[in-house]
C-alpha cells in the first residue's frame, strides 16, 4: 500500500489509540478514524464507482476527512468545496463535472454495504481541486496519490516534523496547502488540532492548551494571531508559512514570539505542488525571493521570463514540465524571484484569484455595462478583491446578492466602487491603474 494518502488506515495500524484529529471537544484516534472510514466506505461502494468523483460540503473539519478518507477507500475522488458555496453554483458544478453525489448537511449513508472494497493504485486520483477564481464552469486541478505522496518525505525533513508532532491548523481543508499539511502529519503519525474558532484568542489559548508544536498558517493569519500574542510561546519548534510572501516586519516579529521554532516559508501551485523554499535566515538575507528549488524539483526561466517546474510533485496533466504563468529569475546562488504574473492574479489571505473570470461573471449580472476586477494592497490580507463596476441601475447589496450566488465565496469582491465610466488606455484598454489611483 506505499504511496497512498491513506497508507496510514491500513492494518496493522502503528499507533492505534493515539489521537489523530482533534477539533474544539471532538477527538479521533488512529483506530476510530480507520475503523469509521472503512464502514463509511463500504457504505459509499454500493453508491459509487470506482473513479467517480464525490462533491463534498461540510463545514466541519471532522466530518469532512472522515467522508474524504472514506471516499477515497471506496474509490472515488474527492472535490472539496467551501460549505459557503451557494446552492446554486453547487448544482452547475454537479452539473458540468457530471458529479451525482454531493455529500452535504443533509446526506445520510446508505445502510447496505460493499463485501469488498477497491483495489488503489499509486497513479490513482483521490483529490479534484477546484482552481481559483473558479465559476459556473470550474477548472479541476486532479490530483494523484504518487503526486502528493512523494513529497512527504522532503516535507517532514525541511519543515522538522514528525510523528511527534502536534500541528496546529487555522483554515479550511478546501485550501490544498492546509490538507496537504493535515495529510502529511497524518501519515508521520502525529496530531492534527483544528482551530475551533475565527478569532485569534481562541487559537492562543487552544494552542497552550492543546500542547501544540507546530503551526501552518498563511501569513495573513499569522499577523493576526501575533497581535493576539502577549507571552512568546516556547513550545513551538516548527513554523511553516505559504500561499504569500512572509514580510520582513510580520518575520521579525515571529522570532520573537516563537524563539524556539524553525520558520520556513514555501513556494508552491496547486498544479505544481511544492517548488521553493527559504529558512528564516534566507529570509532576512534574501527578503524578495521565494527560495531555493524544493528537493527533487528542477527551476528553469523561459525566454519570456516565464518559470517553469519539473518534478515528481506535478499534477498528473502537468507532468513532466509546467508553468502556471508566474514570472521571475534565478540568481547566481540558486534563489528564486517571483515578478508577478501574466494574468495579475489576486492573492488575497494565501488564495489565488483570477480577476478575469470574476469579471465574466459580475458581467452577466442584468445592469453591469462594465466590470473591472483588480488587487488592492492591504497590509493584513496582502491584497483585497476590488470591483469597479459600471451600473447605473444598481446598488451595492444587489451586486453582493448576486456574487453571493454566483461565485465562490473566496471570490466575492471586498469592496464595490461605481464609476460612470470606465478610463482606458491608449490601446482602448481598460486602465487599472488609474482605477486604483481613484
Amino acid at each position: 500500500m506505499a504511496m497512498l494518502i491513506h497508507r496510514f488506515l491500513c492494518s496493522p495500524l502503528s499507533f492505534p489509540d493515539k489521537p489523530c484529529l482533534i477539533w474544539g471537544s471532538q477527538h479521533l484516534t488512529y483506530r476510530q478514524l480507520a475503523e469509521q472510514t472503512d464502514e463509511m466506505a463500504r457504505c459509499l461502494a454500493t453508491q459509487i464507482k470506482p473513479k467517480e468523483v464525490v462533491l463534498i460540503k461540510l463545514a466541519r473539519p471532522l466530518e469532512q476527512l472522515l467522508y474524504f478518507f472514506a471516499i477515497i477507500k471506496a474509490g472515488g475522488i474527492c472535490l472539496l468545496a467551501d460549505a459557503a458555496t451557494s446552492d446554486e453554483l453547487c448544482a452547475r458544478l454537479l452539473h458540468s463535472q457530471n458529479i451525482h453525489l454531493c455529500i452535504d448537511s443533509h446526506y445520510r449513508l446508505p445502510a447496505t454495504q460493499a463485501g469488498s472494497l477497491p483495489r488503489i493504485l499509486p497513479q490513482d486520483c483521490f483529490l479534484g481541486a477546484l482552481s481559483s477564481g473558479t465559476t459556473g464552469t470550474p477548472k479541476i486541478i486532479w490530483r494523484s496519490h504518487a503526486s502528493w505522496v512523494s513529497a512527504f518525505a522532503a516535507q517532514s525533513r525541511i519543515f522538522k516534523l514528525s510523528g511527534a508532532a502536534t500541528l496546529y491548523l487555522a483554515g479550511s481543508l478546501v485550501y490544498t496547502a492546509n490538507l496537504n499539511a493535515c495529510l502529511h502529519l497524518l501519515t508521520e503519525g502525529g496530531t492534527v488540532v483544528f482551530a475551533s474558532s475565527g478569532m485569534p484568542r481562541t487559537w492562543v489559548q487552544e494552542i497552550t492548551d492543546c500542547q501544540i508544536s507546530a503551526l501552518f498558517m498563511v501569513p495573513a493569519n499569522y499577523k493576526r494571531l501575533l497581535h493576539a500574542l502577549n507571552a512568546p510561546l516556547t513550545a513551538i519548534t516548527s513554523l511553516v508559512t505559504a500561499g504569500a510572501k512572509m514580510d520582513l516586519a510580520t518575520l521579525e516579529r515571529l522570532l520573537i514570539y516563537f524563539p524556539s521554532a524553525q520558520i520556513c516559508e514555501y513556494y508552491g501551485a496547486s498544479e505544481l505542488g511544492h517548488i521553493s523554499y527559504l529558512l528564516a535566515e534566507d529570509i532576512l538575507a534574501h527578503p524578495t525571493a521565494v527560495g531555493k528549488a524544493f528537493p527533487g524539483v528542477t527551476i528553469t526561466i523561459r525566454a519570456d521570463q516565464t518559470i517553469w517546474v519539473k518534478s515528481p510533485y506535478l499534477a498528473p496533466a502537468y507532468q513532466p514540465e509546467a508553468s502556471v504563468g508566474d514570472l521571475g529569475e534565478l540568481d547566481e546562488n540558486g534563489f528564486l524571484y517571483l515578478w508577478g504574473r501574466k494574468n495579475g492574479l489576486i492573492n488575497t489571505g494565501g488564495v489565488k484569484v483570477i480577476p478575469e473570470q470574476v469579471e465574466q461573471v459580475l458581467l452577466t449580472c442584468p445592469g453591469i455595462v462594465q466590470a473591472c476586477v483588480a488587487g488592492v494592497s492591504d497590509a493584513l490580507r496582502g491584497e483585497k478583491i476590488y470591483a469597479w463596476l459600471v451600473a447605473p441601475s444598481l446598488t451595492t447589496a444587489q451586486v453582493l446578492d448576486f456574487c453571493h450566488r454566483q461565485l465562490l465565496p473566496h471570490c466575492h469582491p471586498q469592496r464595490i466602487i461605481f464609476v460612470p465610466e470606465m478610463p482606458l488606455t491608449t490601446t482602448g484598454k481598460i486602465d487599472r491603474l488609474r482605477l486604483k489611483n481613484m
